[in-house]
């Protein structure tokens, strides 16, 4: 068992440590934590989570020219003390739904580090996430009407504004978690993305920025890259038609992790970072673009190697 414990270490949160045959996460024995919270229990190493952000961080200093930051995918996993954790980090929180947003707000996250994803964001959905979120990410034509509507309304302006592209690019990984493709129900396609665009600027809506997630797990950033082009096309062709400026892009997140032994080591975030700030620099050069900011959106590269779900041994069965 101490084999097997001392091969699979690099899987757990950076601070565990092997006492004899029993494990310590944070100088807490599990056993302990066990027999005083009862389990399931699920603890997540601020550590480890620490040290994710900062080689983020690093590597976006290092690789990128222009200003770039984090927003932490609530989908990878939320609560409140992951809210507070974030926020006190500078992270901005992505947040789907009106729970996500309400967990946000009673962890004194502010609108100006709270962004709004959803592929069917409700009428209700949206009037909450325009009163407290500094960006709206918008998923398709009918999304983006609603959001025009209620602001005719009551005359509240609306946050900035992000459009989701639907790039055409797959990467590798399972089909089911695979988002950026040309059939996939998120986002919207460059024609659709351009009626969009045309629509803010008639109405004067604040159109700041444009996204993609290509999807979750993948090992290789040349896909994001090639969805970078497609997504520069666009913008340089909006700036020659209209002046706009393309002020903030986010290639999503979705960069893997090491699960088991046999996907170690765990796979560097400064290779994928480097990757697509070198695409998104070497793109604005070749279209004349100013350099946009790089909004990152990871989740289980932070949260996953932090996360360890304890269990008690109940039943046995032999097969």
């Amino acid at each position: 068992m101490k084999d097997i414990l001392t091969r699979r270490l690099p899987l757990f949160p950076i601070t565990t440590r092997l006492e004899g045959e029993a494990l310590t996460i944070g100088g807490c024995h599990l056993t302990e934590l066990a027999d005083r919270f009862g389990t399931p229990l699920y603890l997540y190493d601020q550590a480890t989570l620490d040290a994710a952000v900062d080689a983020y961080r690093q590597a976006l200093s290092r690789a990128y020219p222009g200003p770039a930051g984090l927003t932490y995918a609530g989908k990878a996993f939320l609560s409140l003390a992951l809210a507070q954790w974030a926020a006190r980090r500078g992270l901005w929180l992505d947040c789907t739904g009106q729970g996500e947003l309400a967990l946000a707000a009673a962890a004194g996250v502010g609108p100006d580090q709270t962004l709004v994803h959803g592929v069917n964001k409700s009428a209700a959905d949206l009037e909450i996430a325009r009163r407290q979120a500094g960006v709206i990410v918008v998923d398709n034509l009918t999304e983006l009407a609603a959001l025009t509507a209620l602001s005719e309304k009551d005359g509240l302006p609306l946050p900035d504004l992000w459009l989701r592209l639907r790039p055409g690019q797959v990467v590798e990984t399972h089909r089911h978690i695979q988002t950026g493709q040309a059939d996939s129900k998120f986002g919207l396609s460059a024609e659709e993305a351009t009626e969009a665009a045309r629509l803010c600027w008639r109405r004067g809506l604040p159109l700041t920025g444009l996204h993609f997630h290509l999807g979750s797990h993948f090992h290789e950033a040349a896909p994001v890259c090639a969805a970078l082009d497609t997504l520069l096309d666009l913008a340089a062709a909006w700036r020659r038609e209209s002046g706009w400026r393309l002020e903030v892009v986010s290639p999503g997140g979705g960069w893997g992790v090491a699960y088991h032994e046999e996907d170690l080591p765990q796979p560097p975030v400064e290779e994928y970072v480097g990757s697509i700030a070198a695409c998104l620099a070497a793109g604005c050069r070749e279209r004349g673009l100013p350099l946009p900011r790089l909004q990152l959106e990871p989740g289980r590269s932070i949260v996953a190697r932090a996360g360890v779900a304890l269990y008690r041994v109940g039943a046995v069965k032999e097969t």
